[in-house]
């Protein structure tokens, strides 16, 4: 019996990184899942490997920015999962860095549009069903940026705050109507976003390393899936409005 048998859960930006790492580990413990991304090709391939391993899962692929995208989702919801939505993952999001003063406008509202309001759309669409079905957990997955400033991570890490202060606001007005809201911190990962200088160099790898990562090694998409298990599971059933770092030691590295 799998840690997630019998719930239904749907995953955004699920065609790579932490969020392809969290579709297969959530199907593989027995959730149904729907996938979404904008990457139309990854996430068929995706799907239909999970699918071969024996998972019960569809894609629908679709832009975060898209106002129709909620209401698309739902419809999917309704259809497939009979209207239940237990588990919501927020995993889809962008990365822009650089230096402050060349940091524009565009970045900042792309930023805040696929980082922070992609999220409240998909938490504003899905928690009245899951208070209508007596819960549900949402786990939002944001970054040690939002509380360790980061040179060249000004607005992303920016968005990545707003979405940590409202998921525990929202958290506190739907705990008791047993809806769960979490967020992940993930520290250095080693994703389709890391910067492709670093991982063309090795001595700029080693060198983040040795600074960063205390347990000497980048984090890999699986370990922050994990964390996102343990949220969606019942044996989360007592955590609500919680921020769990995952980060390698990046934080004590100071």
């Amino acid at each position: 019996m799998g840690r997630l048998q019998g719930k239904n859960a749907l995953v955004t930006g699920a065609a790579s990184g932490i969020g392809e790492a969290t579709a297969r580990l959530f199907a593989k413990e027995g959730a149904r899942v729907l996938m979404t991304d904008l990457n139309e090709e990854a996430g068929c391939r995706i799907r239909d490997e999970i699918a071969a391993a024996g998972g019960d899962v569809r894609f629908f692929a679709g832009n975060l920015v898209d106002d129709a995208l909620p209401a698309e989702l739902s419809a999917i919801v309704d259809a497939d999962f009979e209207g239940r939505l237990d588990v919501l993952a927020n995993c889809g999001g962008i990365l822009i860095q650089g230096p402050f003063l060349e940091q524009t406008d565009d970045d900042l509202d792309k930023l805040m549009k696929i980082n922070f309001r992609g999220a409240i759309r998909m938490m504003r669409t899905f928690i009245p069903g899951m208070v209508d079905n007596g819960g549900g957990s949402i786990i939002n997955v944001t970054s040690i940026s939002a509380q360790w400033p980061e040179v060249n991570s000004y607005f992303y890490g920016a968005a990545k705050a707003a979405l940590n202060v409202t998921s525990r606001n929202i958290a506190k007005e739907f705990a008791s109507k047993g809806v769960r809201v979490n967020c992940i911190q993930p520290g250095p990962v080693n994703t389709g976003m890391t910067p492709q200088e670093v991982k063309d160099n090795p001595e700029l790898m080693r060198g983040l390393l040795d600074h960063f990562c205390m347990l000497g090694r980048m984090g890999k998409p699986e370990d922050i899936a994990y964390g996102a298990l343990y949220l969606a599971s019942d044996e989360s059933s007592w955590v609500t409005g919680t921020d769990l770092v995952i980060d390698g030691g990046a934080c004590i590295s100071n």
